[in-house]
């Protein structure tokens, strides 16, 4: 058998595995599905015909695995006609990735609270849920020519190299410069319960005049309105989305207006969906006294930016970011997917037996072990058994 063909063959059971495990789950699914579509009237109504659509369309694909008449592939290749009979428009990027993103965080929730060892991320859902995106999106990619994807695929590569929080800061801002068409980028932590921004780190600005900046959100009316927007909804109903500012000195203070020399700019929250959790945002222009107009072809890679940066910072939150080494008596922060594999490896669990448990390749797996031992210190993985010593596993 070719290897091409194998992989296609495992690939295609992960759809079907996927689709089998929210089955089992169905009620539940659907009930909290519900609860999102109500939230979703109350705060935005305009959205509400497209997130009934893909909804409706999910059901489909669940009553499907109960009747024994799956076609994974059919059911896919039917939603792209229909959203075009329903609609009579190929789908805006923007709105896809926000309502699959809503339906996906409430699969994962359910799952968490019903399978031992499910991660936030369930992976056979995570890919399912990508590849439902990526045939709704075909068509108006390839008419766009959208090559948001490749960008989303670097500024991966580049952050995923961050082995402490100063590094993912310095990436993050390196990459949101680098890899879209921005001169200047500068990256915000939200403190006190998201009521200042504190400034963390810069690309082709000061990183001092950065640093020193801790404002007051309630001072940045735009930003303000949004994120009382953001607490207003439910844990689930986080939506995320770029805000542009067509011109800097009527919505943002004097001061930083004639420092930085504002004109136009998109400050790009920094989140981890799954959590609800708004972790800061990154500020883009176009360089000193620079006017651009908003270009919301940029909107899906913005959003996919901030995902994976909050997603990387997370790891990082709550731990010493002034010292590159914690002493060994000190408690390092490690991240519920670390935790749960130290966890494993504390009850003798082997490489291949953790990844079957997480739903992981023995490879990722791998290089979680790696990670956590440079963390530690551990010289070897019989080491690894210092986290308890140190308070991070009971």
């Amino acid at each position: 058998m070719k290897v091409s063909k194998s992989l296609n063959y495992h690939l295609d059971s992960l759809l079907n595995d996927a689709l089998k495990i929210l089955s089992n789950y169905q009620e539940d699914l659907l009930r909290e599905w519900a609860l999102t579509l109500q939230s979703l009237k109350n705060t935005n109504k305009k959205s509400v015909a497209v997130f009934e659509f893909i909804s409706e369309y999910l059901v489909r694909f669940l009553r499907s695995v109960n009747e024994g008449t799956i076609d994974i592939y059919q059911l896919l290749n039917e939603i792209q006609d229909d959203w075009l009979a329903h609609f009579q428009r190929h789908p805006e990027p923007e709105a896809i990735f926000f309502h699959l993103n809503l339906l996906e965080n409430a699969a994962h929730k359910v799952l968490k609270s019903r399978i031992t060892y499910s991660s936030k991320l369930h992976p056979s859902i995570h890919y399912l849920f990508s590849k439902i995106s990526e045939v709704m999106l075909f068509q108006s990619e390839k008419e766009n020519h959208s090559i948001w994807k490749d960008a989303v695929i670097l500024f991966n590569e580049w952050i995923i190299r961050s082995q402490n929080f100063q590094e993912s800061i310095e990436n993050i801002c390196f990459g949101f410069g680098y890899f879209l068409p921005f001169k200047r980028s500068a990256l915000f932590k939200f403190t006190n319960k998201e009521s200042v921004g504190v400034g963390l780190y810069g690309h082709h600005l000061k990183n001092e005049e950065v640093q020193a900046i801790a404002e007051r959100i309630t001072n940045i009316p735009v930003l303000n309105q949004s994120l009382v927007k953001l607490k207003s909804q439910g844990h689930e109903m986080k939506n995320f989305q770029p805000i542009y500012i067509p011109l800097a000195e009527n919505d943002i203070p004097q001061k930083y207006v004639k420092k930085f020399e504002l004109n136009s700019l998109i400050i790009v929250p920094i989140y981890v969906p799954e959590e609800g959790k708004i972790i800061g945002g990154v500020v883009l222009d176009q360089g000193p006294g620079t006017h651009f107009t908003l270009d919301t072809s940029l909107f899906p890679a913005l959003m996919k930016f901030g995902q994976s940066s909050g997603e990387l910072l997370s790891k990082f939150i709550g731990a010493d970011i002034k010292k590159k080494d914690l002493p060994e008596k000190e408690s390092i922060s490690l991240t519920p997917r670390e935790t749960e594999i130290i966890k494993l490896l504390a009850d003798g669990a082997s490489t291949a037996e953790a990844a079957l448990k997480l739903y992981l390749s023995e490879f990722t797996v791998r290089d979680y072990i790696s990670n956590i031992m440079k963390r530690l210190n551990a010289q070897n993985r019989t080491e690894v058994a210092k986290a308890i010593r140190m308070g991070i596993i009971k």
